[in-house]
């Protein structure tokens, strides 16, 4: 598996130890599950947008690729303990969140959700003669006066 993608999401904000800033580490990938789910949410917001509705599928992603991208977290409470990674947290806070959204999409997550539909379909055979037939021959029953 590859390295964890950091994104910086603020300033330290820990006492005494300063440090760069803090970071939230990402999958550098869109995990199978969060694919499924874009793939879901892709097509019922297709099929919303044909009634009229209004198209809300970025939104939706970018909630999607936070939940099922983000994978720790260096974040630190007032008195410099480590806060436990808890993606439910991080997606109450639009401040960190929106950093690791767009560094998900930068990364390809919205590529990677929309593959399955962009992919070109297999060409169907020639219409024609089979040089063999395929259906299963018919036997010949004897009539009654054979």
């Amino acid at each position: 598996m590859s390295a964890l993608t950091p994104v910086r999401v603020r300033d330290c904000s820990c006492p005494d130890t300063p440090h760069e800033g803090h970071f939230v580490y990402i999958s550098p990938t869109l995990s199978f599950a969060g694919g499924v789910l874009a793939n879901q949410q892709a097509l019922s917001q297709a099929v919303a947008v044909q009634r009229g509705e209004t198209n809300q599928l970025q939104a939706l992603w970018l909630e999607t690729f936070v939940r099922y991208g983000a994978k720790d977290w260096d974040l630190c409470d007032e008195q410099g303990i480590p806060i436990p990674f808890d993606v439910e947290l991080l997606l109450a806070d639009y401040s960190l969140a929106l950093p690791v959204a767009e560094k998900a999409n930068d990364l390809g997550y919205g590529d990677a959700a929309m593959a399955p539909f962009l992919r070109t379909q297999a060409k169907p055979s020639r219409n024609g003669r089979m040089p063999v037939t395929t259906s299963a021959r018919r036997r010949r029953t004897p009539t009654p006066s054979e």
